[in-house]
């Protein structure tokens, strides 16, 4: 699993479809443009909500994309990146006793068929160790296609705090950060060692 590259501190996987949750491309599209304020107040009934009395730094102001990361990254480990008019970046960088890195994007072709590219690297802290890299690269199943299109439709993904810290982790673990590209939106979203169900639906998706 690809995903094992990525320390998620305790990821939520989404037990709640777009459907239990009200979700369609049209409100979908209204919760992406929704302002902070108004984000907020909608994911309070979302499912997941009542967790983030357990986070610090809870915040829905705009996250700082991290294309630039990716493309760096990649062009070190001389992996192209993915192009495309729809298409998901996950980025996950950390460091303690070793340094680990991952670049994931999902892309969705024409024919909505989406392929998922990955590269990994695990870097020790020590003399003489050599870097442990990983790749990932896979076309989603129809049915794998179908739920991922179902969790991009969730409005309450859109409404899901941009970032809130996990207070637990004192060394260690990642920042991550989510961006989430369409011809008519983009939504950005980071955590560190927490994210919402919704955020990890995605996540859980494409990097399996």
């Amino acid at each position: 699993m690809f995903s094992r590259l990525m320390p998620i501190a305790a990821i939520m996987l989404c037990g709640c479809s777009a459907a239990e949750n009200g979700g369609s491309p049209a409100a979908a599209k209204r919760a992406a443009g929704l302002d902070p304020k108004a984000a907020e107040r909608a994911y309070a009934n979302c499912h997941g909500a009542s967790e983030l009395a357990g986070a610090i730094d809870v915040s829905w102001s705009t996250q700082v994309s991290r294309l630039s990361e990716h493309r760096a990254f990649r062009e070190s480990m001389k992996v192209p990146l993915p192009e495309g008019n729809s298409r998901i970046l996950f980025w996950s960088s950390g460091a303690h006793h070793t340094m680990v890195s991952s670049s994931v994007v999902a892309v969705r072709d024409a024919s909505g068929k989406w392929h998922t590219s990955g590269i990994g690297e695990t870097t020790s802290m020590l003399a003489g160790v050599e870097p442990n890299r990983m790749t990932l690269e896979r076309d989603l199943s129809p049915d794998e296609g179908r739920v991922l299109d179902q969790l991009l439709g969730d409005p309450c993904l859109y409404a899901s705090p941009t970032f809130q810290r996990n207070p637990n982790i004192v060394a260690g673990g990642a920042e991550q950060t989510m961006e989430i590209e369409t011809p008519k939106q983009r939504w950005i979203s980071s955590w560190f060692g927490r994210l919402t169900p919704q955020q990890a639906g995605v996540i859980n998706q494409i990097t399996r």
